[in-house]
């Protein structure tokens, strides 16, 4: 859409107030109308009767008043206009912005939508409030004085004519490389705010590798890049405002001399030689601003492309035109011959055949980039298959609404993430709507009751940005009564205990041996010992399953995927905590041993690490 008909269009909720300024802008430049006629009066009768005329000094005095009157009221119109625009504008964007897919946030860094949203706005609430208004009053004044300076001769006309043809050519040049500069400032400032919300997040790391000059030496590095752009904008502009100031000079100039000539070939009388040259003040002064307000119009044009590249961006995840309905679901979830690319031609998961049945805890396990996180991403509908289907329930998920679908399913990740909000709000996230003994009774379930009555004001403690006032232990298990809270038929879980020790780790395993209860789960593993009890372990390779199976059956096959891991996961079990497991000595290392101890011993160690 054409950045000034988008502009156009965020108005339009504002008609009235829009239309009464016009009104009074229109009022505006009508009283610049009488101005040099009662100053043509004023001189011409102090001429003839060799004094001032209290009525006519009276009469300016008052045109002046009302402008004046009137520039406050138009003030008082305008501004809940341009707040009123900001607020609709930042709501559509945050609305669009939810309803957009990973993709979009896998290409966008978090600096460069934060940029648009508050620094892109404000440019064009700063147009809309204040420099549309003074544009538009601009502009009817010039077209009022020109026509009335048309009616004081042929000589004066050309002057004029002559005058505004050189602002025309100025105006043209000079706002086609402030647009395309402007983009470039803000496209600069995309990358200086992406830097900066990264480096805040990741200040830890910054500290503990002692980084500090270098990306203090980065940002100057950047803050620079966008220097040379801003400058050369700022010179546009000052090039520009100069310029139109030395044709304002110019041509009101050439009108005076113009009008001085006619006064003395007996054409003009003083007074009108004086009006003619107070309507060319009127005429040139608007035009030297509006060539002023060119370079926040043109801002606010490239800023309102920018906004628009978002706001006219489609979901990739299509909602469908019928949704269907299925209540809640049985927790039967079949991945039939599903394939996925995040490029064409470059395949992440290939010909995936899955069933999980109602209740079943289904492990994923497989190597870094194995396509396991990129599995549950696409049973949380975050992206589409690019081949084969999903199905919960018997119901693709394509045609189920994407809300439904993950209202059905709750999520541990393995790095909680939580809000700088109460501990409550932290639990009831995914069920707004569920009162205080529910929140307990899920606090209860997921073991964090206790650790939240020691808090300084209880459920309603602030827990800070991430949860920063919490351990690593307590999150987790924050996150885990989130899931309760929500009790949802399937539950994702991504490895939640990696990063626990070994006291955490036991109190969120119990955590979530009670979520898990009657529900399907799919887990994430990395820790081997956490799934030897899972009904059905799927191994997964290059994007693609490459064994299925109980801890058990897959252990058999010695030379399979799973067996090897086992194998150099286990072996790291020292011989004091394998004496300690195995009292009798029958523990042997993997190599030592025949294929029957090997099996018991690794089934053994994943047994202790799930059971501690």
């Amino acid at each position: 859409m054409n950045a000034t008909r988008r502009i156009l269009g965020l108005i339009a909720p504002y008609r009235a107030q829009a239309a009464l300024a016009l009104v009074l802008a229109a009022l505006t430049c009508l009283l610049s109308f009488p101005l040099p006629l009662l100053i043509q009066e004023l001189v011409d009768q102090s001429v003839r009767a060799g004094g001032l005329s209290p009525v006519l000094v009276l009469g300016l005095l008052g045109v002046f008043a009302a402008q004046a009157m009137i520039a406050v009221a138009l003030a008082r119109v305008i501004g809940p206009v341009g707040l009123g625009v900001v607020r609709d504008l930042r709501h559509a964007l945050y609305a669009r912005l939810q309803r957009l897919g990973l993709p979009f946030y896998d290409r966008t860094p978090a600096g460069a939508i934060i940029s648009r949203l508050m620094d892109d706005v404000a440019v064009v609430q700063a147009l809309i409030t204040s420099q549309a208004l003074a544009m538009l009053t601009d502009l009817g004044t010039t077209v009022v004085v020109l026509g009335v300076l048309v009616t004081r001769g042929l000589e004066v006309t050309l002057a004029v004519v002559l005058v505004l043809a050189g602002y025309g050519a100025t105006f043209l040049f000079f706002s086609r490389h402030i647009r395309s500069g402007s983009t470039e400032v803000r496209n600069r400032l995309d990358q200086i705010f992406g830097q900066l919300k990264e480096r805040i997040d990741a200040v830890l790391v910054v500290r503990a590798y002692a980084r500090e000059e270098a990306e203090i030496a980065e940002f100057a590095g950047r803050i620079g890049a966008a220097h040379g752009p801003r400058l050369r904008v700022g010179w546009l502009g000052a090039a520009l405002a100069n310029l139109s100031a030395g044709l304002n000079g110019v041509g009101t100039t050439l009108v005076f001399a113009v009008g001085a000539w006619e006064v003395c070939r007996g054409r003009m009388s003083a007074g009108e030689a004086v009006s003619t040259a107070t309507l060319a003040g009127l005429l040139f002064g608007p035009v030297t601003r509006l060539a002023d307000l060119v370079t926040v119009f043109q801002q606010a044009l490239a800023s309102t492309e920018r906004l628009g590249e978002i706001l006219d961006m489609e979901p990739d995840v299509r909602e469908p035109a019928t949704p269907a309905a299925i209540g809640r679901s049985r927790g039967l979830v079949e991945f039939d011959r599903v394939g996925f690319a995040y490029r064409p031609g470059q395949p992440v998961l290939r010909d995936i055949r899955l069933r999980a049945e109602p209740g079943m805890k289904v492990a994923i396990v497989g190597p870094t980039g194995s396509g396991k996180t990129t599995l549950m991403n696409l049973l949380l509908r975050f992206y589409d298959p690019t081949a084969g289907e999903i199905r919960l329930d018997g119901v693709p998920l394509g045609r189920l609404a994407t809300a439904e679908l993950r209202r059905q399913i709750g999520v541990v990740p393995q790095e909680p993430i939580l809000f700088a909000r109460s501990l409550a709000e932290n639990i009831r996230y995914g069920a707004p709507t569920a009162d205080a003994a529910a929140v307990e009774a899920a606090a209860r379930a997921a073991l964090v009751h206790e650790f939240a009555l020691a808090l300084p004001q209880g459920y309603d403690t602030v827990v800070g940005e991430g949860g920063y006032k919490l351990s690593q232990g307590q999150r987790q298990r924050l996150a885990i009564a989130r899931a309760f809270c929500k009790d949802p038929p399937l539950i994702i879980l991504d490895e939640a205990t990696s990063s626990l020790d070994t006291a955490s780790e036991l109190q969120v395993q119990a955590a979530l041996a009670r979520l898990l209860e009657g529900r399907t789960a799919f887990v994430i593993a990395h820790r081997l010992g956490t799934i030897v009890d899972a009904g059905l372990i799927v191994v997964m390779d290059s994007g693609q399953i490459v064994q299925a199976g109980t801890h058990e059956a897959l252990l058999a096959d010695r030379d399979g995927l799973y067996a090897h891991f086992c194998a150099r996961q286990f072996s790291d079990v020292t011989p004091f905590e394998r004496r300690q497991r195995d009292p009798a000595g029958r523990g042997r290392s993997p190599v030592a041993s025949g294929a029957n101890a090997w099996q018991r011993d690794v089934a053994m160690a994943g047994r202790e690490v799930l059971t501690g």
